[in-house]
């Protein structure tokens, strides 16, 4: 048997320098190039020509990479005359092969590529790494016959066993730097979600957004969200409110749901969505006519399902990855739509009540006129004589329809301010003009308890953006609460100064106090506090409340100071006019 000759120290030495050069990249087509353009040059072929499985190593299809020539120009693949059932023999049989001039041997001179193309001098050979063949690279020159012997195969082979390490390396970090990106992006995708879902409370935005990036992002041609809630009649369903379809996502109308568009807790969809509790691909089925479907529930910190995402294709079915990235914006989603529904729900249940304190502050009305209008009429003797006592009752009728009046209004000015539809007329206000109006009102009150007032505002006070009627409103709250919580003969002071760009109007008193204690609640609507001095009066615990809640539909915020039985001081502010 004769031995193989070895290659030379030149052949040797160009190996060498070309295995070095393959270890410095780790880019897959710089790779691939400087592969295939060594093995031209260390083999003197005239060109050469590498194809790779487009799966895992071994795995797939054998595809075209790319084609070369001994001047270092890419060909393209459609011009590349070759033997490809060569290169795939080759490379699903791991075997090497070459040829001193196929037209005259018998494995080759008949197949049609060889015959058609004029080859001669052939040599292929297996790329292969961990014992698994990831493709094949072939040189040839179709000029010259016996160009190649078993030493360049040799060579070949040795080149071969190094490209191949140095290819599986780039492609493997191609793949993770894809991967690294793609997942990158989603993030960065995620991010923007998070961004615009939590930019609103708008319970149907927040769906139809989450069913828009759901059906994008997975390329679902059909689909719907929906939300699982108790029907009429007590029992558990998923009501849809959005749809995706050819023209878009559309959330649908806010009123009575149709049919079509209530999914009871019997549904397939809806139990196999509480039944597995994640994301599930079902294929399509022609039988039926069923498109194939991407099912995802979404779920909230207590594993609680809130709503149930229903994607669908015609024919195509949904990927691996296309359910992975619905199960991620599903939980995304699954906070913001919660927020969503419960500020929905409280906002009906405010709206609700908005509505009720509004009939009811009609409705009232017109009993509490007549009422007050007869008593006048029998106080001014219209209707005959009256004693002291009925006198007295009448007066007394009187005065508690006045109180009446007042609550009612205060009922209808904060159902107003909830509902946003309070009627505000800013304009440049006389900050001292408003404080006489509001004594005004009060100055019965304050006789009757022999109480002074102190009003200090300085003479180049600017004036307030503000609706005159409104702080007038606020200032005499905060007089008669003055009024009521101090004792007689006691001075009450109303201070305002400029504090830019607001301006600063303050009621001082002289009496009980508050404590720390009620301090805290003050505002609360309907708060009344339980010391006895404070219980004596009259009152609805609306007041302050209100007066709170119209300072900051005037732009500004009120506060308080009290020490018990050193009296308060209630402070608020208001824009200057510029």
């Amino acid at each position: 048997m004769t031995a193989t000759p070895a290659p030379d120290n030149a052949r040797l030495s160009a190996l060498y320098d070309v295995s070095r050069a393959l270890g410095s990249t780790l880019n897959l087509d710089e790779a691939l190039t400087l592969a295939l353009d060594s093995a031209i040059r260390l083999t003197s072929a005239e060109r050469g020509f590498l194809m790779m499985f487009d799966g895992e190593a071994g795995d797939g299809e054998l595809v075209f990479r790319l084609a070369r020539s001994a001047k270092q120009e890419t060909l393209e693949e459609s011009a590349f005359e070759v033997s490809r059932s060569v290169v795939r023999e080759v490379a699903q049989n791991n075997t090497p092969v070459v040829t001193t001039n196929a037209q005259k041997d018998p494995r080759f001179s008949t197949q049609e590529s060889v015959i058609n193309y004029a080859l001669r001098s052939i040599m292929a050979v297996p790329l292969t790494v961990r014992g698994k063949t990831i493709g094949a690279l072939y040189v040839d020159n179709k000029a010259r016959a016996g160009l190649f012997a078993q030493p360049d195969l040799d060579l070949l082979r040795t080149f071969a066993g190094q490209a191949a390490i140095a290819i599986e390396n780039a492609r493997l970090y191609t793949q993770t730097d894809q991967a690294l990106a793609q997942r990158i992006s989603e993030l960065q995708t995620m991010q923007m979600i998070d961004r615009q879902l939590n930019a609103t409370l708008d319970f149907e935005k927040v769906m139809a957004m989450t069913l828009e990036w759901a059906a994008r992002y997975t390329a679902a041609r059909t689909g719907w969200i929906g939300i699982l809630e108790e029907g009429d009649q007590g029992q558990q369903q998923v009501r849809i409110i959005a749809r995706h379809g050819t023209s878009g996502t559309r959330p649908l109308s806010a009123g009575t749901p149709s049919v079509g568009n209530l999914k009871p807790i019997g549904d397939p969809l809806v139990q196999s969505a509480f039944a597995v509790r994640q994301v599930q691909r079902f294929p399509a089925d022609p039988a039926s006519g069923a498109p194939a479907r991407l099912l995802a529930p979404v779920v909230i910190h207590d594993d609680r399902i809130v709503a149930v995402i229903v994607l669908e294709r015609p024919n195509h079915p949904f990927t691996a990855n296309a359910g992975e990235f619905l199960a991620r914006l599903a939980d995304h989603a699954a906070v913001a739509i919660e927020n969503a529904r419960l500020y929905n729900a409280l906002k009906r249940a405010n709206d609700a009540k908005s509505e009720f304190v509004r009939t009811v502050s009609h409705e009232l009305k017109l009993p509490m006129t007549s009422i007050k209008g007869y008593a006048d009429l029998m106080l001014h003797g219209i209707a005959g004589p009256i004693s002291d006592q009925q006198k007295q009752f009448l007066q007394t009728i009187r005065s508690n329809v006045e109180r009446m009046a007042v609550l009612v209004s205060d009922l209808a000015d904060i159902s107003r301010i909830e509902a946003g539809r309070i009627k505000i007329d800013l304009k440049a206000v006389d900050v001292s003009q408003a404080i006489q109006e509001a004594l005004k009102s009060v100055q019965t009150s304050l006789d009757s308890k022999h109480q002074t007032v102190i009003v200090n505002i300085p003479v180049d006070l600017p004036r307030a953006r503000t609706d005159p009627g409104r702080l007038a409103q606020v200032l005499t709250n905060l007089l008669s609460n003055a009024n009521k919580y101090s004792p007689p003969e006691a001075r009450i002071a109303v201070l305002a100064e400029a504090d830019p760009p607001n301006l600063r109007v303050s009621v001082e008193d002289t009496g009980y106090g508050i404590s720390p204690q009620d301090q805290e609640k003050l505002f609360t609507a309907f708060f009344r506090s339980e010391e006895p001095t404070i219980r004596q009066e009259t009152g609805w615990g609306l007041g302050l409340h209100l007066s709170r809640r119209l300072v900051e539909v005037l732009g500004g915020e009120i506060m308080v100071t009290s020490r018990t039985g050193q009296g308060s001081t209630f402070s608020f502010t208001v824009p200057i006019d510029t």
